[in-house]
Formats: C-alpha cells, sequence, structure tokens
C-alpha cells in the first residue's frame, strides 16, 4: 500500500490519504451535470444486472448474519439449524455464479483507488470536470459500490488508444466509504 498526497477539491487543502491497487470490475457511463448530485443506485441510472445481483446477495448477507447473531442469543439450536441452511445455500448460489454469472462479469482492470477517488485506464478521452456514474465490484466480492464521480483528468498513456482517467468521488454513500477503507486497510494488492 502507497501512501500518497491527494489534492481535495473543496479548497486547497492537502492531506495524506491511504491508496491502493486492486483488480476491480468496473462500469462507467458519462452524465449530464443536472444528475451528477442524485443518489448513485437511483434507478434512472443503469446498473449493470451482475452488479445489481452482487449487490443484493450482499446486502442479503449481512442482514441473515445480523439475524443470526441475534437469534443465538435466544436459541442457539434454531441458529444452528439456519446457519446450515444458509451454508448450503452458499453453495447452490456460488455453483450457479461459478458457471452463469462469471461468464457475463466484465474483466477486472486495474484501478488505483482511496475514500476519495480513483484512477483507471480507458479507450475514451473523458473530458475533465465532467461527470460520470461508475459501478465498482471486487471480484473477491469484498465490495459492491455505485458512485458518481467528476473527472480531475485525462491523459493519454504510451499504449496508444489509451488514457489514464482520474476521477473523485461526488457522491458515495457512507457504508460504501467505509467498504473501501477497509479494503484499503487491508492492505491487499489484487492483481488481474
Amino acid at each position: 500500500m502507497e501512501e500518497t498526497l491527494q489534492h481535495q477539491y473543496d479548497g486547497n487543502e492537502r492531506r495524506v490519504m491511504s491508496r491502493i491497487d486492486a483488480a476491480l470490475r468496473i462500469n462507467y457511463q458519462v452524465i449530464a451535470d443536472h444528475v451528477a448530485l442524485n443518489d448513485p443506485y437511483d434507478p434512472n441510472f443503469v446498473l449493470p444486472r451482475y452488479f445489481l445481483l452482487l449487490a443484493e446477495l450482499d446486502q442479503f448477507d449481512h442482514a441473515l448474519q445480523y439475524q443470526l447473531e441475534q437469534l443465538s442469543e435466544k436459541d442457539q439450536q434454531i441458529a444452528r439449524i439456519l446457519s446450515l441452511f444458509n451454508q448450503k445455500l452458499n453453495l447452490i448460489t456460488g455453483s450457479l455464479y461459478d458457471s452463469i454469472v462469471q461468464s457475463l462479469l466484465p474483466t477486472p482492470q486495474q484501478v488505483n483507488f482511496s475514500e476519495s477517488g480513483f484512477s483507471f485506464h480507458s479507450d475514451q478521452p473523458l473530458k475533465q470536470d465532467s461527470y460520470i456514474h461508475v459501478t465498482l465490484s471486487h471480484p473477491e466480492n469484498f465490495f459492491h459500490i455505485a458512485a458518481v464521480a467528476q473527472i480531475a483528468y485525462a491523459q493519454p498513456t504510451d499504449e496508444a488508444g489509451t488514457y489514464r482517467i482520474g476521477a473523485y468521488f461526488i457522491t458515495l454513500h457512507p457504508q460504501d466509504k467505509v467498504k473501501l477503507a477497509e479494503c484499503i486497510q487491508m492492505g491487499s494488492t489484487f492483481s488481474v
């Protein structure tokens, strides 16, 4: 994990922020200025089907885990039965995921990110100060987040026809920011 100075776009403040390189599944679309402050999970944004599926499964798992913890305080035997049922369901959904969903997913690419922004490679030169709606999914399902970001730069790379795009988050749910921070704290680097 590297520490870098990152410009904060609300004034001239500069601070040290942890960043990490990770292989992530990324989808983005350029959006109009007037929707840039909308909720990134707003149904008017086009969210990829795989992203919706994985995000819903992730939320379901967190809710189920919480309920199992609550139930185990009251009745350990029922909690154990439900836990075994959940394991069986995970095996079934895992095999479906491996055989069907995996083939539909975009190939992960190297993304450098922090809690305040990210950079990635693109075939399109995105205009500085334009807005994008983005979904980021960790290939090991550590997180699936949607956000709106503003383009800070688009620089040509040494590879013909590709650009290094830098963006900072405009709208990012607090729980999604926590997920990014936890991934950064783990200090794990995932290669493509």
